[in-house]
């Protein structure tokens, strides 16, 4: 068994060690398993802006492929606050702004706020999870607050290039388990908060 800190650096490592080629085919994969998610009751997607230098899955593709097929469905992105951790979610739309901040993380600078309860499924961004849904991010805890903060029965959505490892050695009573991950290969459930 791993720690989070081995498998944060082991993954890191990982996705900055793909192909241009493999990645693409790995999105590709991604967004083909994505589309069989059951979207009928969502009204507010909650979903991150990729950081590219990251290599984080192309969340991009998922974006337009709700926006194309789901019209009715709003998408929010978020803003982070590093004195807190906290997160401020806005409405994704054709007026959204963005600008880097100082992580290298595309942000909304302006649009319409939405509070974190109204949201129905949140695409996650890992490093790795485990068999349990348990997942290793990148170790500040912005998306651990911000589950806390949803209605219960919101869906957690981990978007992951590589399979799952058995366990994560120090997980603690702060992390959230996911209710789903999708990997190229297939889509894993864990439960659902109903």
């Amino acid at each position: 068994m791993k720690s989070k800190q081995e498998l944060r650096l082991e993954y890191k490592t990982k996705r900055c060690q793909l192909s241009l080629e493999e990645e693409t085919a790995l999105n590709e994969q991604l967004l083909s398993r994505f589309t069989k998610l059951d979207l009928s009751g969502v009204e507010f997607l909650h979903i991150f802006i990729p950081i590219g230098k990251y290599h984080e899955p192309n969340t991009y593709l998922i974006i337009n492929y709700v926006q194309e097929f789901f019209p009715q469905i709003k998408i929010v992105v978020s803003r982070s606050n590093f004195d807190d951790y906290s997160m401020q979610h806005f409405i994704l739309d054709e007026h959204t702004l963005f600008e880097m901040n100082s992580w290298g993380i595309p942000e909304p600078i302006s649009g319409i706020k939405v509070a974190s309860s109204v949201i129905d499924m949140i695409i996650v961004p890992l490093l790795i999870f485990d068999l349990f849904g348990y997942r290793v991010g990148y170790g500040k805890g912005f998306y651990d607050r911000f589950f806390s903060s949803c209605k219960v029965g919101v869906q957690r959505v981990g978007l992951s290039f590589f399979n799952p490892i058995d366990v994560i050695a120090d997980k603690n009573e702060y992390d959230v388990q996911l209710t789903k991950a999708i990997t190229p290969d297939q889509i894993y459930h864990f439960f659902d908060d109903k």
